[in-house]
């Protein structure tokens, strides 16, 4: 029998359970095996995510169902980015519900934050290294391009300071309507459509 990796990537899991709250190897290998940037996508996650269910709660409150529901969405993306399963079926259940208009938002709510509440048990009880200072408040460089990729990958919501605050770069290498799909894209958490965006005008480039 294989033993068990040791480390800060060690998680406990319960084999009663269908899912660990967290698949680490599959979290791993979605980075293409790198152990230090799923390292740093957990950490960012903690940092992050922790007070997400009480901001949906607070959109709710204040009627803002669009606001709920992007916050569901980001979190959604987030919580598959890390592969942490039952927390990205109950965002994805929250999300539906609030875009199609449904019932039960209570139950569904109560059910995401016992799903996040355990991730981030799991996540408080790892080594993990400490955040850096989001890019955004940085002075933009040539290597904006790059860190904003960066955390587009790993769904770290600070991409949307990124893009305003590396607008005139970002314009220079997409064109100013290039940027401004980029940022529509960016502001409603539609990462997958961003990414594309970039790839797109980088193989533009390429050709």
């Amino acid at each position: 029998m294989t033993p068990h990796a040791p480390g800060p990537l060690s998680s406990s899991t319960d084999p009663t359970h269908a899912a660990p709250v967290l698949d680490i190897e599959a979290g791993v290998e979605r980075l293409m095996g790198n152990r230090a940037i799923y390292l740093r996508a957990l950490a960012r996650f903690r940092h992050d995510y922790r007070k997400t269910v009480l901001a949906i709660r607070a959109a709710l409150d204040a009627g803002n169902a669009l606001q709920a529901r992007r916050l569901a969405h980001t979190l959604k993306g987030a919580a598959g980015m890390i592969e942490a399963p039952a927390l990205h079926t109950a965002a994805l259940a929250l999300e539906t519900a609030l875009r199609d208009g449904a019932g039960g938002i209570d139950a569904l709510l109560a059910r995401l934050d016992a799903a996040l509440t355990e991730v981030l048990r799991e996540l408080d009880g790892m080594v993990l290294p400490e955040t850096e200072t989001p890019p955004a408040t940085q002075p933009a460089s040539s290597g904006s391009l790059a860190r904003l990729r960066a955390m587009l990958d790993i769904g770290d919501g600070a991409a949307v300071e990124l893009v305003a605050a590396a607008h005139s770069e970002l314009a220079a290498h997409l064109g100013q309507r290039g940027v401004e799909e980029l940022s529509a894209a960016v502001v409603e958490f539609d990462y997958e459509r961003a990414l594309a965006l970039l790839d797109r005008q980088d193989g533009a480039a390429g050709g």
